[in-house]
């Protein structure tokens, strides 16, 4: 055997060996100093990364791990989302597929054919997704006990209060002479008719009785209640305070469109003239024009009130205040509420946070009615009535919701879905910003 032959091949492999071993350093030198168990660890649960400043952002462990640890928008660094924990597996959500938390329900040993007890229809299993936008939850974030205090996140239970509403307006003694010609031509036309019933052709009745029905039309035109209406009707009385003092007077006051909840027939004012400082006379509210004022957004209503000593005159300005209580949809006084505070308005849908204890947050989608007060504690305080997706005795966020609602579409679990508080809804809805 030819033994030059045999150095040459020895000698590469040699060269080769040693350079592999100096580049092996190198390469290792590159790479995160992370143990093989942490790092899987890491890995198992970050689901992905992203940017504080753009949520859209999503980039997984594998790319993260390879260099893509910035933010391709603004460059910032990204923050790790991690798992949630999964729920046992013994426990699953079932639906009816009707929205609202009453109709979802977490069983854990589910029977064949079940119903919902509230609209007995089939219930189905659900997603945890599923489940959540049934719940109306808009989305969940976990906060650690530090950093929520931290924050000031502060919560209150919801409960169920007496609400009611004080409107300051401004009104003016009426002086209304149309309305007076109004009601004189009515009580003309009712005795017309009686007149006419009471003869032998048919053809003048049935004109009399059109001629009531167009005078009854004019003054619910002009504003006039169906009680005033049947009032005028038995007593054949035209109400000489629409142009002259007397012992019963009508004030005209408006209210906003908005404030027209508030505003009923038989509710309680105060009117208080300038002329008559500390004095304040009781009246009640007759009656509610049908037809809303275009340019104003308002609508006149009329308080009837009684004048002792003539002293108030037509055309006399008064301020008057009402107050009004506010009954739920079926009527009752005790209403569920929540503090104004707690109410993130996004003027397409209104989210409020609620604590689920051991650092978790719950987005939901609530429907309320309008912001009313009440007194607590010695102090007047603002509360929206809840018509649905609070229940009473849950503890809902009223300091630092916004910091929590702005930490959900971060790391919210839903909030991939809805993006927090403001989502695709109102992004969609906004405009495009002009110089």
């Amino acid at each position: 055997m030819n033994l030059n032959k045999l150095k040459k091949p020895i000698a590469y492999s040699l060269q080769l060996i040693a350079i592999v071993a100096l580049l092996i350093p190198l390469v290792s030198c590159g790479k995160k100093d992370i143990s093989p168990e942490s790092h899987i660890s890491q890995e198992e649960d970050v689901a992905y990364y992203t940017c504080g400043m753009h949520p859209s952002v999503k980039v997984s462990p594998e790319e993260y791990d390879k260099g893509s640890v910035s933010c391709p928008i603004c460059n910032m660094a990204l923050v790790p989302v991690y798992k949630e924990g999964e729920a046992a597996e013994e426990e699953a959500y079932y639906g009816c597929g009707m929205e609202g938390s009453e109709h979802v329900f977490q069983i854990k040993v589910a029977k064949k054919d079940m119903k919902c007890p509230i609209c007995g229809m089939p219930l189905k299993k659900l997603s945890d997704e599923e489940a959540d936008k049934l719940k109306g939850v808009a989305s969940k974030v976990k906060i650690k006990g530090k950093e929520a205090a931290l924050a000031g996140v502060a919560t209150e239970k919801a409960r169920k209060w007496h609400l009611y509403k004080k409107i300051r307006t401004v009104g003016k003694i009426a002086y209304d002479p149309e309305l007076a010609i109004a009601e004189d031509e009515f009580v003309s036309a009712l005795r017309t008719l009686e007149k006419a019933e009471g003869g032998s052709i048919p053809e003048i009745s049935e004109r009399a009785r059109s001629l009531v029905k167009s005078s009854e039309r004019k003054l619910k035109l002009l504003g006039l209640g169906a009680g005033q209406i049947d009032e005028l009707r038995d007593t054949r009385e035209v109400h000489t305070g629409l142009i002259l003092p007397d012992d019963k007077m009508w004030v005209y006051g408006n209210v906003y469109e908005y404030e027209l909840n508030w505003v009923k027939v038989g509710g309680k004012v105060e009117v208080m003239a300038s002329s008559f400082p500390g004095e304040a006379l009781p009246g009640v509210i007759s009656s509610v024009n049908p037809v809303l004022d275009p340019k104003t957004r308002s609508v006149t209503f009329r308080v009837e009130i009684e004048n002792p000593g003539l002293k108030l005159k037509p055309e006399m300005y008064v301020d008057l205040v009402i107050q009004s209580m506010y009954a739920g949809p079926g009527g009752e006084r005790m209403v569920l509420a929540i503090p104004k505070d707690a109410v993130l308005d996004t003027g397409v849908r209104k989210i409020v946070w609620v604590d689920k204890e051991n650092g978790e947050y719950e987005g939901r989608i609530v429907e309320v009615g309008p912001l009313a007060d009440t007194i607590v504690d010695g102090v007047e305080k603002s509360f929206y009535p809840i018509l649905r997706g609070i229940a009473e005795g849950e503890r809902v966020v009223t300091r630092a919701n916004f910091l929590i609602d702005s930490q959900s579409q971060i790391s919210g679990v839903v909030a991939a879905s809805y993006g927090g508080a403001l989502g695709a809804e109102e992004k969609k809805a906004q405009p495009a910003h002009q110089h």
